[in-house]
């Protein structure tokens, strides 16, 4: 090897050896918990759907001859939106499967009871407005207690009568021990509720033959509370083969009530074929049991992460309840003008989403409004109850 080569090895071996490199892992940024929006979409969803089968009231759809099969899909629609009621007693199931008995659990119908008795006085003035209502001292205090001064107010009188029972249905459904039992009760319930009322065998109306005892009929918001707790304690998996059988069973069910209703309004002569369903206008009937289960089933587990939407989907939900009450305002308000824009039938029924998405809007406005002034007060209430609390421990120290 040569002298010069010798020199220049000798130089890189007495260099500095550069540092390794080191890899600097940076950490990664906080993923956001999913927020499970679901049921406050099926909240929101409910109120809009209060509001669109109260259009089939108001716009005449209940008195028009239903002769011509044009009025298959408008059929179809208000047996969709007439699982509004429903939809509510399920997620009533699924939010409240776990309440337990003691004093502070009724203190949960504060919000109820003041929201409504804030809508019932709007609905009381404009009642007088309006129409010419007169309200005396008797008949005030006597609206109040049954339900009617507020006039969605039927609600009320069965969510208090259901939340005052509820941490007793969870004792009997908690109580048992496994998914086999749960099934059994979900089942037995909805069996004698619901399924019992609307099964028949035979096909002309007066041939025809209830399949099951029918006398706890009456007890059909149980079958949904049941529903919706049993969702909640075995959710089924997130998938699209389940969703898609899910909206399978939706579709088969609504075709079904869709075309029974068209076949038995058709043969309504007497009432010159109005809209007339024999055994299933009511929300305790198997068709819209299965129809409110199924949307309830579709939507109760989406997941969000973006706070705005979080934060606006939180704000609508917590009004539902306001604005299911005060929109009787605006349906009475709105479609006499509605209704005379449009004097067929079938061409309001076309143009619903124009009224519909208006009293909505509005009734939103004034929910939230109602919403929001409640929250402000029972915050105040606990700073002033905390301030009590906190002077009586000064006081008892000082003595």
């Amino acid at each position: 090897m040569s002298q010069k080569t010798k020199s220049i090895k000798t130089k890189a071996e007495n260099q500095p050896q550069s540092a390794p490199e080191v890899k600097v892992r940076q950490a990664a940024p906080a993923v956001r918990k999913p927020y499970y929006a679901g049921i406050d979409i099926l909240k929101i969803l409910a109120a809009l759907f209060v509001v669109g089968v109260h259009s089939f009231l108001y716009d005449g759809f209940y008195f028009e001859p239903i002769t011509d099969r044009k009025f298959i899909i408008p059929i179809a629609t208000r047996w969709i939106t007439y699982t509004c009621v429903p939809i509510f007693m399920t997620v009533s199931g699924y939010l409240m499967k776990n309440k337990k008995l003691d004093k502070k659990y009724y203190l949960g119908l504060m919000r109820v009871i003041v929201i409504y008795i804030v809508v019932s006085i709007i609905c009381m003035r404009f009642n007088h407005e309006h129409y010419g209502t007169e309200f005396t001292a008797w008949t005030t205090m006597k609206g109040f207690l049954e339900f009617t001064n507020a006039n969605y107010g039927w609600y009320v009188n069965y969510y208090i009568a259901l939340f005052a029972v509820i941490p007793f249905l969870n004792l009997a459904f908690n109580g048992l021990e496994n998914k086999k039992q749960r099934i059994v009760l979900v089942v037995t319930v909805a069996m004698f509720t619901i399924f019992a009322r609307s099964m028949f065998l035979g096909f002309e109306k007066n041939e025809q033959s209830r399949l099951f005892p029918d006398y706890l009929n009456g007890a059909w918001p149980l079958a949904y509370y049941y529903a919706g707790a049993f969702i909640r304690e075995y959710p089924p998996k997130r998938c699209f083969r389940n969703k898609a059988l899910i909206f399978a069973v939706l579709a088969a069910a609504v075709i079904f009530i869709t075309e029974s209703t068209y076949q038995h309004s058709s043969k309504n002569v007497d009432e010159n074929y109005r809209f007339v369903s024999w055994h299933f206008n009511d929300y305790g009937t198997y068709p819209v049991f299965i129809i409110a289960v199924c949307i309830f089933l579709l939507l109760f587990d989406i997941t969000i992460r973006n706070k705005v939407a979080e934060f606006i989907i939180k704000q609508l939900s917590g009004a539902t309840f306001a604005l299911y009450l005060i929109s009787y305002v605006f349906d009475n308000k709105n479609y006499a003008e509605f209704n005379a824009k449009y004097p067929d039938v079938y061409d309001r029924w076309k143009h619903s989403y124009e009224i519909i998405g208006k009293n909505f809007l509005y009734a939103l406005l004034c929910a939230l409004v109602i919403q929001n002034l409640y929250k402000l007060c029972e915050f105040g209430v606990k700073k002033l109850a905390e301030k009590i609390k906190q002077k009586r421990e000064a006081s008892a120290t000082t003595v």
